[in-house]
């Protein structure tokens, strides 16, 4: 989580004149946005429903929002190759636009990326 959060800083997209630690009173990460009123393009209902399943069983856990950004930090990522797809198609689900309308790769590289990857950073315009 640390490193996410460092790499956030360090890539300094955001100044930290802009930021703001919040401390949300929830008992897992994946109710946070809800429980702050997030509201983005994301269909939060959904979302807040992926990040659970991904809680459950990645250890992932929100570290940062900027506006209609959500960075993830994954303690448990992704480590066969088989389920990759999966977990891709579960990202195309959140309807971020860096995924769906952006996408950096093609869907099959995507995937591959997924497995050992640490983050995840999702976006809506």
């Amino acid at each position: 989580m640390s490193s996410l959060l460092a790499g956030l800083i360090e890539a300094a997209q955001f100044g930290l004149d802009q930021c703001r630690l919040v401390l949300v009173p929830a008992h897992r990460s994946s109710d946070a946005l809800a429980l702050i009123g997030w509201s983005a393009e994301a269909p939060l209902p959904l979302l807040c429903a992926l990040l659970r399943s991904w809680e459950d069983r990645f250890g992932a856990q929100v570290v940062a929002l900027f506006g209609s950004e959500l960075h993830v930090s994954v303690a448990r990522p992704l480590v066969e190759a088989e389920h990759a797809s999966l977990l891709a198609l579960e990202h195309v689900l959140s309807t971020a636009d860096n995924i769906v309308d952006d996408p950096p790769t093609p869907f099959p590289e995507y995937a591959m990326d997924l497995v050992g990857r640490t983050s995840w950073s999702f976006w809506w315009d």
